[in-house]
């Protein structure tokens, strides 16, 4: 068995105008798992994910904290706490964080991210 404590994660911090803070939990490199990447990502009130596409994964999103909107291609749905949203392979998506505090999603990816287009989908710099 294998265990951690988000606050134990530091996780990738991404400034402005993509302010936000993605924590991997589940991933191949420290889990073991073949199959799904799970973590969650915080963006501040006030800024945006950068829009994006996975070429190969599926991404579902579990919002716990703050309100927002996710942008999947050319629809934009709210987002709240125990609200779910699913993007298939090649959808271009984009939360949104319109709200006055922390919006923070769980987030599963399957098949996991590969680190390399992980951080080129993020806009993560070397």
């Amino acid at each position: 068995m294998h265990y951690i404590r988000e606050q134990d994660v530091e996780g990738d911090r991404i400034g402005p105008p993509n302010q936000r803070v993605i924590r991997h939990l589940v991933t191949p490199e420290n889990m073991g798992s073949k199959y799904l990447w799970l973590g969650t990502s915080s963006v501040d009130p006030g800024f945006t994910s950068n829009a994006h596409a996975h070429e190969d994964q599926e991404e579902v999103f579990y919002c716990v904290q703050g309100r927002g909107r996710i942008r999947v291609d050319d629809e934009e749905m709210p987002l709240e706490p125990g609200a779910t949203v699913f993007c298939p392979p090649k959808s271009v998506h984009q939360l949104i964080n319109d709200g006055d505090e922390i919006l923070k999603v769980v987030s599963a990816v399957a098949p996991p991210f590969i680190p390399e287009k992980y951080r080129r989908d993020h806009l993560l710099k070397d």
